[in-house]
C-alpha cells in the first residue's frame, strides 16, 4: 500500500468522523436551547404569577355577581360539597362574563347547567360552587 492511499483513507476516515461529530454537536446544541427556553418560560410564569384571594362565598356575593350580568337570583343553599345556586334570565352573551367573574374571584365551579326553555337566549342556571 502506498503512502498516498494511506493518506487518502485517513482523510476519508477523518471526514466521516468529523461529519458524525458535527451532527452530534448540532443535536446537543438544539437540546440545550430547548431546555433553556423551557427554563426561561417557567421563570417567566413564576415571575408573573399572582396569588388570588378567595372570595367569601355567601348569598350577598352571589347576588352581586348575578346582578352584574343582569340575571335574577332564585335560590342559594349550602350542600355537602359547597353551595348550590339557582338563577334565571341569564342572557346567553353574559354567561362567559359571569363564569369569568366568579373564577377571577377565586370561586371554583363544580357543576354548571344552563337551560334555555324560552328560545330567546334567557337561561335558567343551576350550579354548584366552592
Amino acid at each position: 500500500m502506498s503512502v498516498r492511499r494511506v493518506n487518502f483513507v485517513l482523510l476519508l476516515l477523518s471526514l466521516v468522523l468529523l461529519a458524525f461529530l458535527l451532527e452530534r454537536y448540532y443535536r446537543l446544541r438544539d437540546a440545550y436551547y430547548l431546555e433553556y427556553l423551557l427554563h426561561k418560560e417557567v421563570m417567566l410564569l413564576l415571575k408573573n404569577y399572582h396569588t388570588r384571594q378567595k372570595a367569601n362565598i355567601d348569598e350577598n356575593f352571589v347576588r352581586l355577581k348575578l346582578s352584574e350580568v343582569g340575571a335574577d337570583f332564585v335560590s342559594f343553599k349550602q350542600v355537602d360539597v359547597g353551595y348550590e345556586v339557582r338563577a334565571r334570565n341569564l342572557r346567553g352573551e353574559n354567561v362567559p362574563k359571569f363564569i369569568y367573574s366568579l373564577e377571577s374571584s377565586g370561586v371554583e365551579i363544580l357543576k354548571f347547567t344552563g337551560v334555555d326553555n324560552t328560545g330567546q337566549g334567557l337561561y335558567e342556571v343551576d350550579m354548584r360552587i366552592r
